[in-house]
């Protein structure tokens, strides 16, 4: 309180304007809009500034300060706004960054252009490029993504890697490692374990994937599980489901109805079909095969 009170006396004071600092004006204990600082500065607002290294405490939503470089420990009420954030920082609504390292937590959210380090969000996380650990109250997006990703709602990005959840969904076009959707994960191109309470989605599939009712794509790959329907162009592996839908069938299926119009390899089920078999030999119970 008594540095609020301070703050606001200096941005109030035309002879104060500029900020008071002890020793110095650069160095030491700082009041008001100092824009180059080191030490412990406190501000109202934060307007223009250059640089600050040590401890920032700000009290109110910054102005014109997209070139502002933070280092250290950064402690903002209603939002920060800056070009380059390193150390930790937290803010009670929001946060915005060119570039963030470190540790940033956003009561509300927190964007950046380029995120490394940890980032906390009660809402939502978002940048461009992200790498390391972030968390969504309600999700998390980004361009490029490496890490731990999760959101409460969901997990989007065009480029993932690693290991992330979402509690409805998690979705992307390039997703590399572990992933799991509360009702579903789907992408273009997927590598990896993937799991969707629901199902899961994709144009290429390569891994282990799991799908509570449905597994579908183009390319599938690897181990297919469901208690559903499996419907692909091309598998190559061991597909499960209820009815197991394939144009072609490279491997071994089991389910209770297995279609291939091509199969080259087993099904296991109550009744098989396979399109390329000779007449008389397409639909077989218990077990068919082509080789």
């Amino acid at each position: 309180v008594p540095a609020l009170a301070a703050a606001c006396l200096l941005v109030a004071h035309p002879a104060l304007a500029g900020g008071l600092g002890i020793p110095t004006g650069r160095l030491g204990l700082g009041f008001g809009n100092l824009p180059e600082f080191s030490g412990l500065r406190f501000n109202l607002s934060d307007r223009r500034v250059d640089r600050v290294d040590g401890i920032n405490v700000t009290f109110w939503v910054p102005k014109d300060n997209d070139l502002a470089v933070y280092r250290g420990l950064s402690v903002n009420l209603i939002g920060q706004e800056a070009s380059l954030i390193q150390g930790v920082s937290v803010s009670g609504i929001g946060l915005g960054s060119g570039d963030v390292q470190g540790l940033v937590i956003g009561g509300i959210g927190i964007g950046a252009e380029d995120m490394t380090g940890v980032g906390i969000g009660l809402i939502g996380v978002g940048g461009n490029d992200m790498t390391g650990v972030y968390l969504g109250g309600l999700g998390v997006g980004g361009n490029d993504m490496t890490g731990v990703m999760g959101g409460l709602l969901g997990v989007g990005g065009k480029k993932m890697t690693g290991l992330g959840f979402g509690g409805l969904g998690v979705g992307g076009e390039d997703m590399t490692g572990i992933f799991l959707g509360g009702l579903g994960v789907g992408g273009e191109n997927l590598r990896g374990v993937f799991a969707g309470g629901l199902g899961c989605g994709g144009q290429n599939l390569t891994g282990v994937f799991v799908g509570g009712l449905g597994l579908g794509g183009e390319d599938l790959r690897g181990l297919l599980v469901t208690i559903g329907y499996l419907k692909a162009e091309a598998m190559r592996g061991l597909g499960t489901g209820v009815y197991t839908n394939l144009d072609e069938a490279r491997g071994l299926s089991i389910g209770i109805f297995n279609r291939a119009k091509v199969l080259h390899g087993v099904q296991i089920g109550v009744l098989n079909h396979a399109g390329n078999n000779p007449r008389g030999l397409q639909w077989l119970p218990g077990i068919n095969a082509h080789f």
